[in-house]
């Protein structure tokens, strides 16, 4: 009959035992990439363009829906106390249709659609 614990987990019984394995220190890992990190004049700025847009477009659905960021990290990035990053910037400027450098310098200027006949 066959001993399924035989032979022991490191090999053959004259084999040598095998050292315990090393303790895994746990480093904190950054979330961000330090290329992508905003100041904080850019990052105020950032989310004063999502929430001028959010009005603009109409609701953080329809935001979320012309930039492909979920509505519920447009809402935490425009939370005062949220930050947002150098890609949720990149893609703010595109659905705005301004140059990156326009919205982290704070000129972003949001004018609402004119629906129907130009006058």
């Amino acid at each position: 009959m066959h001993d399924l614990d035989w032979p022991g987990s490191y090999g053959q019984e004259n084999d040598p035992p095998c050292p315990p394995d090393p303790p895994v220190e746990e480093t904190p890992r950054r979330r961000k990439s330090g290329a992508l990190m905003l100041s904080e004049d850019e990052a105020r700025h950032v989310r004063v363009a999502i929430r001028k847009l959010r009005r603009a477009y109409g609701s953080f659905r329809a935001l979320s829906a012309m930039t492909g960021i979920p509505a519920s990290t447009l809402r935490r990035a425009a939370n005062p106390n949220g930050s947002p990053t150098g890609t949720l910037a990149i893609r703010i400027a595109a659905a705005a249709g301004v140059a990156v450098e326009v919205l982290l310098g704070g000129k972003l200027v949001v004018t609402t659609p004119v629906i129907g006949r130009a006058a």
